[in-house]
């Protein structure tokens, strides 16, 4: 099974995103501060495409929107990680926030309002998945992470009950894992990545610059450390045509596309998310 009609129409929307006027902050952004924000994006991506995975592989039933069901698994995953690696001091949760913050950039820049056919999409819109990103974030600690609601633009009438969201988050997240990841335990014993060379020069540098600074490697532990798997994957980059990424059980390899990263680093530049990068960088963890 392939799964790329479901990112159709974002892959549209993200095509349009080297057509517009990108708001550039005054400063540059730190080179590890933009690779953290590609990161982030990249890891909630594939985490997304490897929650159906799961459901997939263990045939986990679902009521409701499966890419709801997806997001959630993904984010109470990151969530649960984080929890258990303190001495990271929030590392995953910034990753969640950078995720929300790339959908809250698309939904401003008005791609997905002009485009009546977005609202019959089965993916939720962008401005929905990043208020859903927030609320469960934020409802993980919310004595920790009180300010998050204003800073992210979360309203109260949502933020007072992201607490029991992601509760109700958490525990599908345990439902899952015990009634199927731990019944049914697989053997995947090594995952594979892959940098494919392009012709495209462009593409070349981005797929130079992914590889030097080993981001399918940093994402893939993160799924390793986070995600139930049965069987062994292959995680590979190259260029698609459109700004996607894809799973194809077929071959159980898992594609992010050129255009894709390429896309990411340009919502990286908004000035917008310099501003959330330093205002997150004051939550700090008690170890």
């Amino acid at each position: 099974m392939i799964r790329t009609v479901a990112r159709t129409i974002l892959a549209a929307t993200l095509l349009l995103v080297a057509a517009l006027p990108l708001a550039i902050a005054d400063d540059e952004m730190a080179e590890s501060d933009r690779i953290d924000f590609v990161v982030g994006n990249l890891i909630f991506v594939l985490m997304h495409e490897f929650s159906h995975v799961v459901i997939e592989d263990f045939e986990v039933p679902v009521l409701g929107n499966n890419e709801d069901a997806a997001d959630t698994l993904a984010a109470a995953s990151l969530i649960r990680l984080d929890r258990e690696r303190p001495e990271r001091d929030f590392y995953y949760i910034r990753m969640l926030l950078a995720a929300a913050d790339a959908n809250r950039i698309l939904w401003q820049r008005g791609l997905e309002q002009d485009n009546p056919i977005i609202y019959l999409a089965n993916h939720p819109l962008s401005v929905q998945r990043a208020a859903r990103i927030n609320c469960l974030a934020y409802g993980s600690e919310p004595e920790v992470l009180e300010p998050l609601p204003e800073i992210v633009g979360l309203p109260d009438f949502r933020a007072d009950w992201c607490e029991e969201e992601y509760e109700a988050a958490e525990s599908a997240w345990f439902w899952v894992r015990d009634s199927y990841v731990l019944k049914n335990p697989g053997n995947a014993s090594g995952h594979e990545v892959e940098y494919r060379p392009t012709k495209d020069p462009d593409h070349q540098t981005l797929r130079d610059r992914l590889a030097a600074s080993r981001m399918l490697e940093r994402v893939l532990e993160v799924v390793e450390d986070s995600m139930f798997l049965r069987e062994d994957i292959s995680l590979l980059t190259r260029s698609c045509g459109e700004p996607n990424a894809y799973w194809d059980g077929n071959v159980r390899e898992l594609v992010v596309c050129y255009e894709l990263v390429d896309a990411f680093f340009k919502l990286a530049e908004d000035e917008g998310v310099r501003e959330l990068v330093e205002q997150i960088r004051e939550f700090h963890r008690d170890n």
